[in-house]
């Protein structure tokens, strides 16, 4: 189900099992999870389904610390966000971003590569890439010569990235959202403010 925010009269209370704010490549992807469940789910999006030049200048902001790119470049601001404008490059965490070093602040996470490993394969086909082909031997397919192991050098190694066509979410799955019978996707419907009831068992 679909309703643009804007038609809603002031005042108008939405309630609802699940709240997802943002129906970028996060957004949609939980929504179509829970797609057909018994929960009712609200999943707003602060633009539209075109791009909207006044909506993107919201996004507009100041940079800190690394230099980057223009927030209001960067990522867009309607249905899809920025699956609008990527180029598709994919790959996956090494094994040593996971690990404590003592020359990286703050590094050590509670988790292991191998923990996302099926998360991975769940991924791949909603960008339409190949699961499970994130090694290089994975894409030697008998050929020595096609790409080349590093794995025995200290300094060098074979990095592999997958190239997503690259998958426009808000078009590939827009019908979808849509259509289903409990995602019920608002448009324009900019986000300000979450807060916490009393007892921090729901955000109104």
């Amino acid at each position: 189900m679909h309703t643009d925010a804007r038609t809603l009269p002031n005042g108008a209370v939405l309630e609802g099992d699940v709240c997802i704010v943002g129906a970028g490549a996060s957004g949609i992807t939980i929504a179509r999870e829970l797609n057909h469940s018994p929960l009712k789910v609200i999943l707003l999006e602060g633009g539209g389904f075109e791009f909207d030049p006044k909506m993107q200048d919201l996004y507009r902001g100041d940079i800190v610390g690394q230099p980057y790119f223009p927030l209001q470049a960067a990522a867009l601001h309607y249905f899809g966000g920025s699956t609008n404008h990527w180029a598709g490059w994919c790959s996956t965490y090494e094994p040593i971003d996971f690990e404590k070093r003592d020359w990286v602040p703050h590094s050590g996470w509670p988790i292991s590569r191998a923990d996302l490993d099926p998360y991975y394969t769940r991924a791949a086909p909603i960008l339409d890439l190949v699961p499970n082909k994130w090694n290089a031997s994975d894409w030697k397919n008998g050929d020595s010569a096609r790409v080349p192991l590093l794995a025995d050098s200290k300094l060098m190694w074979t990095k592999m990235w997958q190239f997503s066509p690259p998958t426009r979410m808000g078009q590939k799955y827009r019908a979808e959202i849509v259509s289903s019978p409990n995602v019920h996707l608002y448009t324009n419907a900019t986000v300000v403010e979450v807060e916490a009831n009393e007892s921090v068992n729901a955000i109104q």
